[in-house]
């Protein structure tokens, strides 16, 4: 039997009244459930489940659907648990959790990066950059590449880190200079590559019009500047590492009919914000999660450290073509690579960005809406688009890191 949606719990009034990836579920005493916890045993009983279901947590739905009324009749509710595989990452380390005093435990400290709570432990194997020599060393901006796996409670225990300081080259600088945009310079009927864009070989910001809407552009800027983490925002203007965040609304219509919307991050800090944008979201939450992801891709300097493999492979991919008896294969081969690229920088920004809107006091379930809203190519109800795989992504780690009862009070 082919179950009738396979996903996450999207919407939670009551243990009888909630989604699975958009889907209304009826269930009752016709319905069974099956519960498989953390020690593996399986547990089935009649009825919907015992306890209250959480946004993110892992169903598989049998029954009988009404794609119309977009509502499944339940036979059957598989509730899956969590399972822990070994994560790797590279990410800057944007929190100190309280109670991880190192003068209190000089061998172990908890940081947050990447948007997991992670944990250098006596056994952890650590390589130290200078001028780095002792966890008393670490600081908020510094750099953690690591090795580890979830310990089912939110928390990532790390068999290899690699500490580094913050630091910004000569290259950085210069693409921070490069990537600047003045809205006065652009021309109203300045028009994109899409082509070029949408097989991500860089934007021209140059390119986008400017667009006039006091009462828009202030609300940006205030729901933006909330967003930016307090270390940031405490680090003088001379250092070289703070960013100089600021927000801009352009108008994006080409895009927006063509791809889906999104917010675009220069590495100097100006965040681009399409009106269209702006448009879509139904409440300032899911605004703040646009902003906040494009905040991440800043902080984690995704254009300096990533932007340029991609382009790379999207390069190699497009010159494969023009080989005789070569096409095919390597502009494949480039292809997925960038890709995979591509996606590990969503995801990336989208686990931080969590990170960003919990600290700012928004509704961190409100993110998968903002980027499921956006994923239709025109304004429709939420109802009558398809979830996309970023929306699906930001439930498991909203069911993974944040709802999971597991994980209560270990939230990154």
């Amino acid at each position: 039997m082919a179950p009738e949606t396979d996903g996450y719990v999207t919407r939670v009034a009551s243990s009888s009244d909630f989604d699975v990836n958009g889907y209304r579920i009826l269930c009752g005493r016709k319905t069974k459930t099956s519960v498989g916890p953390s020690t593996g045993k399986i547990v089935t009983y009649s009825d919907c489940p015992g306890g209250t279901p959480y946004v993110g947590e892992c169903m598989t739905i049998y029954g009988r659907i009404n794609d119309k009324s977009r509502v499944i009749t339940a036979d059957l509710i598989e509730a899956k648990s969590f399972n822990p595989e070994a994560i790797t990452g590279s990410a800057v380390i944007d929190g100190i959790p309280s109670g991880s005093s190192v003068s209190a435990q000089p061998d172990r400290l908890l940081v947050r990066a990447d948007g997991y709570s992670i944990l250098i432990h006596r056994e952890t194997k650590i390589a130290w950059a200078p001028p780095l020599h002792a966890l008393t060393d670490i600081k908020l901006g510094d750099w953690i590449g690591y090795e580890g796996t979830p310990n089912g409670t939110g928390i990532v225990i790390a068999s290899k880190v690699k500490l580094s300081p913050e630091s910004i080259t000569q290259s950085e600088e210069k693409l921070r200079a490069k990537n600047e945009y003045d809205p006065s310079s652009v021309p109203a009927d300045a028009k994109q590559n899409l082509l070029k864009d949408a097989f991500a070989l860089g934007y021209d910001p140059k390119k986008f019009p400017p667009f006039d809407d006091a009462a828009m552009q202030a609300r940006v800027e205030k729901i933006g500047n909330s967003l930016v983490p307090a270390y940031q925002r405490a680090l003088p203007d001379s250092d070289a590492s703070k960013i100089q965040f600021r927000f801009h609304l352009v108008d994006n219509k080409h895009f927006c009919g063509m791809l889906p919307c999104d917010a675009f991050t220069l590495p100097s800090g100006m965040i681009l914000v399409p009106h269209q944008v702006v448009e879509r979201m139904q409440n300032d939450s899911q605004l703040a999660a646009v902003l906040a992801d494009a905040i991440a891709r800043a902080l984690e300097r995704q254009q300096y450290r990533i932007g340029g493999k991609v382009k790379t492979a999207y390069a190699s991919a497009a010159a494969a073509s023009f080989v005789p008896y070569g096409g095919g294969f390597g502009t494949l081969a480039g292809e997925g690579v960038a890709s995979k690229l591509l996606m590990k920088e969503m995801e990336q920004s989208g686990r931080v960005s969590f990170t960003l809107l919990h600290d700012a006091g928004y509704d961190i379930d409100q993110a998968p809406m903002a980027w499921w809203l956006l994923a239709s190519r025109k304004p429709q109800p939420i109802s009558e688009i398809d979830m996309p795989d970023r929306a699906a992504y930001l439930y498991r780690i909203l069911g993974e890191s944040w709802h999971n009862p597991g994980t209560a009070g270990q939230q990154p």
